[in-house]
């Protein structure tokens, strides 16, 4: 059968199409293509070809993932070491919320470490706050593993 788009002389010519995409939308493609010095149409097809192969490849959601574990982890630990450097009632909210974050947004068992605040908040024991350290740890590898 023969090729619909051959003109004769063995080339092949484009079929254009339009799509409607909302005028916001239109001007961030151009912008997006202008900037790599490339069509509008085929940063598009890159752009599709780029979503399609990280959503089959399972190491680029993985990665996806092991980094939203580090933020947490990154987080919680940074909110600790906060209220044990400098405990006020500010640090001490914070650093509950951020508990709470984690346990209901990876979920993750920090009820220990949820204890071991209060404990520290009510007296502010060197123990405490290795336990909390040690429990950080145990976190941060659950949270790495877990995803």
């Amino acid at each position: 059968m023969a090729n619909p788009n051959l003109n004769g002389t063995g080339k092949t010519t484009t079929t254009w199409k339009r799509i409607k995409i909302p005028a916001s939308a239109f001007e961030f493609v151009k912008s997006r293509a202008q900037a790599r010095k490339m069509p509008m149409w085929q940063y598009v097809i890159q752009s599709i070809d780029f979503y399609e192969s990280a959503m089959r490849n399972v190491s680029v959601s993985d990665v996806t993932k092991l980094q939203n574990a580090s933020y947490y982890a990154v987080k919680l630990v940074m909110a600790i070491s906060q209220y044990i450097n400098k405990p006020s009632d500010v640090n001490y909210q914070n650093a509950k919320k951020i508990i709470s974050q984690v346990r209901t947004r990876k979920h993750i068992d920090v009820s220990t470490l949820d204890r071991l605040v209060d404990m520290y908040k009510a007296r502010r024991k060197k123990s405490y706050a290795r336990a909390m350290t040690q429990e950080l740890i145990r976190i941060n590898v659950e949270l790495m593993t877990h995803q």
